[in-house]
């Protein structure tokens, strides 16, 4: 496969790549906080940032691996982390939204109201 020619598939691989780490660091970040700071930012409960990123880290991080795991080549993991082809695509976009969401807002109130002075 010549590179130039697909290079779309490189540049959704590369976000891939970039957005899986992501989703799994903020379902981790979410797991370690207290539940009340979420209520007390008015953001939904910890259980419920718990299902949107674990969800979000199911399309975003485990899916891709076990795609490269059935495909060990570089244009397996190209294949793999470049987003989920057909119906399931939509819910690709959701967990990459939702990962988005949670990073953006959700994450510096929780630790704000913590008391933490650093959002990472």
């Amino acid at each position: 496969m010549d590179l130039l020619a697909n290079l779309d598939a490189l540049v959704l691989a590369v976000i891939g790549l970039a957005v899986a780490p992501v989703s799994g660091y903020a379902f981790v970040h979410a797991l370690r906080q207290r539940s009340d700071a979420f209520t007390a930012v008015g953001k939904q409960t910890k259980g419920a940032w718990l299902g949107i990123t674990g969800g979000a880290a199911f399309f975003l991080l485990l899916i891709p691996l076990f795609a490269v795991l059935a495909n060990p080549s570089f244009w397996g993991v190209v294949v793999a982390f470049q987003g989920v082809r057909g119906f399931a695509s939509l819910f690709w976009l959701a967990g990459l939204v939702a990962m988005l969401i949670y990073i953006v807002d959700v994450k510096p109130a929780v630790v704000g109201v913590q008391g933490g002075g650093h959002s990472w």
